[in-house]
């Protein structure tokens, strides 16, 4: 026992290694926090902002410990003592990056007393992985630039997202952990790691429908909720997509039967509108856009499709780029004028989506086609005689390519809660109808909805009093928030009968 080493000694390199491995443990768990630079910049006022990524496992079911990591930032409140419960911010898509919030303080009054958490889901663009598929995006910009008809221009998308999908799943990366049930978890493991007891959460079109699955999964963790152009679980979107399309159109059709000045200037709206839409399907306009990669400008068709969506993507916005009126671009383009707005901005874009196709394809093919139904979605396309043929996605066929899980039941069926609620609709949000906010309502029993006259998808971007009606409600959940400003925004908007 002679040279056996001292009690003492033994005591201190069990302390030593005990520490060590602590240290080890901590560096490695997960879920952790870890501060960083922001992961885009910042804006140049920007003084009180915390940035860096959430580690999180890929997949909690896998038992194999891999990890990703998923920026967030922090814009820190005004008040030095601010309260306990930030408001966490992420937007839709599905697929759209979230980070561009960073610049929202403005338009943020709720941070006069919270912090708010700027959350960049999964797979989308500055996560990491991110689930991008450049692929995509060049076989579109080339079928624009070559003039492919939409099915030549399908079956080349089809086969570039097969691309995308054996590239991605090669790097190793899980494509059937990319859905909403584990992004809900993340929006827990964000308290998790910031030592947060509870939130307020406020996500719009795709967003609000995770937003609601984190009510159903970790409802401790929640004080309230906003929703802004929900998009239900229960609901199949591709069935229904084309009627949302219509519904949107007869709302315009109707409002300007229904205005003396525009009944008077429009009487024939509805036939022109659609007299517009086949003209241009027979022989599309030929517009000049620029190519971001020779920077050289490049001739690309514009049809009738293409009409149908730029005005119910702009009905009645106030976005800067959008404040045309409607009725009078749909007569405008019947006499054979269309304004610069279309022609610049309606159609292909060659700048590529700002969607990361992957994510946005993982949730589409796992959580909506496995509860839809061809048959139904086929007849979407031949309901309407007037739309015959338009679509408002091609994700189902490419779901036959993109191999994931199907989901549960359960991400097809309502959330049911007594969490807080806001609920905003708008009257022309063609992609996430009024009547889909008032069917969530009904399973939310402790919810206020508003329905915004004039306004389109996502509310909030358009019509500025709505963030002043969800600081309202952040701040006394239980209380209606006064929607004065709802009638004073619906005033704005006039039906004009001369260029804007």
């Amino acid at each position: 026992m002679r040279n056996s080493p001292p009690a003492l000694y033994l005591v201190l390199l069990g302390l030593f290694i005990l520490s060590v491995g602590n240290e080890i443990v901590g560096q490695s768990a997960v879920p952790r926090f870890e501060s960083s630079v922001c992961a885009i910049p910042a804006p140049a006022n920007e003084r009180n902002l915390q940035c860096g990524y959430v580690v999180v496992l890929e997949n909690r079911n896998a038992k194999n410990g891999k990890t990703i990591r998923l920026p967030i930032a922090i814009l820190k409140s005004d008040n030095t003592n601010p309260k306990p419960d930030p408001v966490l911010r992420t937007l839709g898509g599905p697929g759209a990056s979230s980070l561009k919030l960073i610049r929202g303080r403005r338009s943020s009054p709720w941070l006069k007393d919270r912090d708010m958490i700027i959350f960049e889901q999964r797979g989308t663009k500055f996560a990491q992985p991110a689930l991008e598929c450049p692929e995509i995006d060049g076989v579109r910009n080339e079928g624009a630039k070559r003039k492919l008809d939409r099915r030549s221009g399908k079956r080349k998308e089809i086969a570039a997202a097969m691309v995308c999908y054996d590239r991605l799943t090669k790097q190793g990366i899980d494509l059937g952990a990319y859905n909403s049930r584990e992004s809900a978890a993340d929006v827990e493991d964000v308290l998790r790691t910031l030592k947060l007891e509870k939130i307020n959460l406020y996500g719009v079109s795709y967003s609000a429908r995770l937003m609601l699955e984190v009510m159903r999964d970790f409802p401790d963790s929640v004080r309230s909720v906003v929703l802004e152009s929900t998009l239900p679980l229960e609901v199949n979107y591709d069935e229904v997509g084309v009627d949302g399309i219509v519904r949107s159109l007869n709302e315009m059709f109707a409002r300007c039967r229904a205005d003396a000045d525009c009944a008077v200037a429009y009487p024939d709206l509805e036939k022109e509108f659609y007299a517009v839409v086949d003209r241009l399907n027979e022989h599309p306009l030929t517009v000049s856009k620029n190519d971001p990669d020779t920077k050289a400008s490049v001739d690309v068709l514009v049809d009738g499709d293409d009409f149908v969506t730029w005005i119910v993507d702009y009905l009645f916005s106030n976005e800067p780029a959008a404040t045309v009126d409607a009725p009078f671009v749909t007569h405008q383009a019947f006499m054979g004028k269309y304004v610069d707005q279309f022609k610049r901005d309606g159609g292909p874009d060659l700048g590529g989506s700002f969607y990361s196709w992957g994510m946005r394809y993982s949730f589409w093919c796992s959580e909506e086609m496995p509860f839809e139904s061809r048959k139904k979605i086929a007849a979407q396309s031949t309901k309407f005689s007037a739309l015959r043929g338009y679509e408002v996605s091609a994700l189902p066929d490419i779901c036959k390519v993109w191999k994931v899980p199907p989901a549960k039941p359960i991400e097809n069926q309502p959330v049911r809660s007594d969490i807080p609620t806001l609920i905003l609709t708008s009257e022309f949000d063609a992609y996430t109808p009024p009547a889909w906010g008032r069917s969530t309502a009904v399973n939310l029993e402790n919810s206020f909805l508003f329905e915004i006259a004039w306004a389109g998808h996502g509310p909030g971007f358009s019509v500025p009093c709505v963030h002043d009606m969800v600081a309202a409600f952040i701040e006394d959940p239980s209380a209606r928030p006064g929607d004065d400003c709802i009638a004073k925004t619906g005033a704005k908007f006039k039906f004009l009968t001369a260029k804007p």
